[in-house]
């Protein structure tokens, strides 16, 4: 098997450049629309570098947005201080994986400065399919592991 060196970038996604990794989040997740991912970039992304929330972008060797992970810092009954990580998608031509990688070691640097006891992360359906899918399984081997199910209703009322 060959194996590919890669020169990823991972840095806090800039406001300036939401609307850039739309095409990502909108084929993550085909129902969101320009606006609803303006509104949530908005939310997350702090004034500064010390924000308990953000949105990290990986970048590839063209400058391309290929990966996106979105967190926050909150309070779990359990563990105290948490990163909640949600919004992951890693699409990259060349190898996914790495990204997905890249995005979660990240994630794990930022738990770490911000004083965090655990990373929660929710992952959609269509990502996880079974327990020994491709991104759980590299959530595995960076020590991660299933302690529950995230379940979602919509509410009517809210549409």
């Amino acid at each position: 098997m060959l194996s590919i060196l890669r020169k990823l970038n991972v840095s806090l996604l800039p406001q300036d450049e939401v609307d850039r990794a739309y095409p990502l989040i909108q084929a993550a997740l085909p129902g969101a629309t320009i606006e609803a991912w303006r509104s949530f970039a908005a939310m997350r992304l702090g004034e500064d570098e010390t924000s308990k929330t953000g949105i990290l972008s990986v970048r590839n060797e063209q400058s391309y947005i290929v990966g996106l992970g979105a967190y926050m810092t909150v309070y779990d009954l359990q563990h105290g201080p948490i990163l909640f990580a949600d919004h992951l998608c890693a699409m990259d031509i060349v190898d996914q994986s790495s990204v997905a990688r890249a995005l979660l070691r990240a994630m794990e640097r930022i738990a770490e400065q911000q004083g965090c006891y655990a990373i929660h992360t929710a992952l959609p359906q269509s990502d996880v399919r079974e327990a020994g899918g491709w991104i759980t399984n590299i959530f595995h081997e960076r020590g991660h592991c299933i302690r529950g199910l995230q379940m979602c209703k919509l509410v009517a009322s809210a549409s």
